[in-house]
């Protein structure tokens, strides 16, 4: 498997419904969050900053296992597993301890400034090879 990138997230009310767990859209948020800061730490920091591409959800699947309750502290996974020229897909799991509370795949397609896709930028493809190469 590829590099695994682990980023730790506090559960807090405003992420639970009025029985302290977890509402299930917010386990998206989680894995966006941590993708986000995947690349902030992989140093493509600029990316929301530039204009020539944007990154969107193409697909995405996530299998809820067992509730995320307030005040968890969780740890949200996210790894490389495909590569092409306009989307890459990662695998990301979400854990208290080790505990597998979620899993998901998502399917990222890159797009031009005029919502057309287009090849990856230099930066993200090397990333993503890097990553890919460390199997």
């Amino acid at each position: 498997m590829a590099n695994l990138f682990a980023f730790p997230i506090r559960i807090y009310m405003e992420d639970t419904d009025a029985g302290g767990i977890v509402y299930h859209a917010n386990h998206i948020r989680f894995m966006e969050r941590c993708r986000t800061e995947w690349l902030r730490a992989s140093g493509i920091d600029h990316y929301w900053h530039q204009k020539d591409y944007n990154f969107v959800v193409h697909k995405i699947a996530v299998k809820y296992m067992r509730p995320i309750l307030m005040d968890d502290l969780i740890t949200v996974t996210a790894s490389v597993i495909s590569c092409k020229t306009a989307s890459f897909t990662l695998q990301q799991h979400i854990y208290r301890g080790e505990i597998l509370l979620a899993s998901g795949e998502v399917e990222l397609a890159c797009l031009n400034a005029n919502m057309m896709p287009c090849r990856l930028p230099d930066e993200i493809r090397d990333l993503i090879r890097k990553e890919l190469a460390q199997d």
